[in-house]
């Protein structure tokens, strides 16, 4: 269905233009039944993902405590997401041939067999960082399976004009688990120690498999996927597929553009997000850590309330550009809140706050576009390689920062360090201060990418394409 002339460079091509070998999506009614749907898996899933943040939460601490190395750390952050980036586009060809149901139960039993592994490594005390990194690398795959399903499932249950609202609801169960993980984590690590953890992370995937095995009959009736013929025919099927989501981006200059954008702005993000937690724990213990990481939780879960009433800003390009600015502008004072040394928490908890407000906001103005626009056939092939591609500098600035962190602006900004008489002298000196200035550049670079993509690329025809398909 051609939804605009080619005048915005943002066409809406015709599935059939492309040769998918298909006949018709298999749709659930977008009624009330769906939106019942919708929660029940909205709900499960968050459950799982609670006990995974609880795990990842304790386990960090673990790791950054044993090595006392910011690279280790942030090694295992790479792990925990590069796979899953990579394999994105294999993912989405999978998911639009396969029951989307099912292939979230694949994912979450497989995700818990690592923790699995995790626990019994732990309990006879022969737990490393290579093993983590190992499990890391599998579990970041099923994650990812999961993730990608869900976000191809949302569209076929819920209406388009309901789309930014389904994103609230989402955002706003995230925030709620933001705020609780850090939490109960610590109090858990002290109770139940890590071992107690895992299991209860275990438990959570056991949640939601028979969750989703119960309701596994009722999404028979359509998932959004295709129908293929003429499998058997052709042998190239998976690479078919592929290339099918990339004749489809190459139609679109406009969602490549956005891909780019999105690439520096996730990296820029992506060091701030993965040096947090070493950064505080150069100054405080885990429990100031886990005080930031909670308030900013708060943050999500008001973004999410906010954007489950509002639905987010109509024009969804230049939303994404005025909250990314904010979020710039917030991680470039994150340095001045040392300057105070009674508030300091205060102020990196409002900080922490306002970023992840305006995070929720931009991802569901990000997710809206992609969702809207992209065909709901083609999605899964699609948002593979948008995944992929617009996501994969984060582990990438995971992998980046350890290094730059230890072995380049912490000395630079050592007591004896080539920058202690002149940025030292406005933001001190000594461990963690390194890592303020690198936070500095990085709320710097997401502003220079703002202003270089809105003086000279045509993203807010976006906006246009989006206004058209919902009316």
């Amino acid at each position: 269905m051609t939804l605009l002339s080619d005048k915005y460079g943002c066409r809406i091509m015709d599935s059939s233009s492309i040769d998918m070998r298909v006949e018709k999506p298999v749709n659930i009614n977008q009624g009330s039944m769906s939106v019942y749907y919708f929660g029940l898996i909205l709900t499960a899933t968050m459950v799982s993902v609670l006990g995974t943040m609880i795990t990842d939460f304790a386990l960090g601490q673990w790791v950054y405590k044993t090595t006392n190395s910011t690279t280790a750390y942030s090694l295992i952050g790479f792990a925990a997401l590069a796979p899953q980036l990579i394999l994105a586009p294999f993912v989405g060809t999978i998911i639009d041939r396969y029951p989307r149901n099912l292939l979230m139960i694949l994912g979450h039993a497989g995700a818990g067999c690592c923790t699995l592994l995790l626990l019994v490594l732990y309990a006879t005390d022969s737990l490393q960082v290579w093993q983590i990194v190992i499990l890391a690398c599998f579990s970041s795959v099923f994650n990812g399976l999961v993730n990608q399903t869900f976000i191809v499932l949302i569209p076929v249950l819920v209406k388009k004009e309901h789309l930014g609202r389904a994103q609230g609801f989402i955002q706003g169960g995230m925030g709620i688990i933001q705020i609780a993980a850090p939490a109960i984590a610590a109090f858990a690590l002290a109770a139940i120690d890590l071992k107690g953890i895992f299991i209860v992370d275990i438990c959570s995937f056991s949640v939601v498999i028979l969750v989703l095995l119960s309701i596994n009959p009722l999404l028979k009736r359509g998932d959004g996927r295709e129908i293929i013929e003429d499998v058997k025919d052709n042998k190239n099927n998976w690479k078919s597929d592929i290339r099918d989501g990339l004749t489809y981006l190459k139609t679109q200059p406009s969602l490549l553009k956005l891909l780019l954008f999105f690439s520096i702005v996730n990296f820029s993000i992506g060091m701030v997000e993965i040096l947090f937690t070493p950064l505080i724990l150069s100054f405080y213990d885990v429990i100031e850590l886990g005080t930031i990481l909670s308030i900013s939780g708060l943050g999500t879960l008001a973004g999410g309330i906010l954007l489950s009433i509002w639905g987010g800003p109509k024009k969804r390009v230049q939303g994404m550009y005025l909250f990314l600015a904010l979020m710039g502008t917030s991680i470039m004072l994150i340095g001045g809140a040392f300057a105070f040394d009674q508030y300091t928490i205060i102020i990196l908890s409002a900080i922490g706050f306002i970023v992840t407000l305006c995070f929720v906001t931009v991802d569901s103005c990000d997710q809206v576009v992609w969702q809207t626009v992209v065909p709901t056939g083609l999605q899964g092939r699609v948002f593979g390689i948008q995944t992929l591609l617009a996501q994969l500098a984060v582990p990438i600035s995971f992998l980046v920062a350890g290094p730059l962190a230890d072995h380049v602006f912490e000395p630079l900004m050592a007591v004896d360090g080539l920058l202690a008489g002149t940025v030292g002298s406005v933001i001190g000196v000594g461990p963690g201060k390194g890592i303020l200035l690198l936070y500095s550049i990085c709320g710097f670079l997401v502003l220079l990418n703002i202003a270089l993509f809105k003086w000279l690329s045509d993203l807010d025809s976006l906006d246009k394409v989006i206004e058209k398909a919902t009316h």
